[in-house]
């Protein structure tokens, strides 16, 4: 459909778009969503299957680039966490939420806390 209507978004991308529209219109999932999920989610291990081909397929290139293939691997993780990070502090902050604050955290305030009641009057955890 992307390709077809020449859109500049990936087919993925659109599809979990359409996914969402058709969630907001129906109000969300129904049971057969939700089994059919399971059935996916319990042969998800399925989906490591062809990753690990293409390493055997290709063991002299993992061999001789592997470190380097790592190396992206790991740093664009840690970049992605990072930046993920970041955005909901942003977001955070900017539309309202309690994201940590230096006061906050100068009392040992954890804002990722949602195991503690906070009493809406004094803004204490009880």
């Amino acid at each position: 459909m992307a390709h077809g209507l020449h859109l500049p978004v990936p087919g993925p991308v659109l599809g979990l778009l359409l996914l969402v529209a058709w969630f907001a219109w129906r109000g969300g999932p129904d049971k057969t969503m939700g089994t059919t999920a399971d059935v996916i989610l319990s042969n998800l291990s399925l989906l490591f299957v062809p990753a690990a081909v293409g390493i055997v397929q290709h063991g002299q290139r993992f061999m001789t680039q592997g470190p380097s293939i790592v190396a992206a691997l790991f740093g664009s993780s840690a970049l992605t966490i990072a930046v993920t990070a970041y955005a909901f502090l942003w977001a955070d902050r900017r539309f309202g939420g309690k994201a940590a604050s230096p006061a906050n955290e100068a009392d040992g305030h954890d804002p990722f806390d949602t195991d503690t009641d906070i009493d809406t009057d004094s803004g204490r955890a009880s």
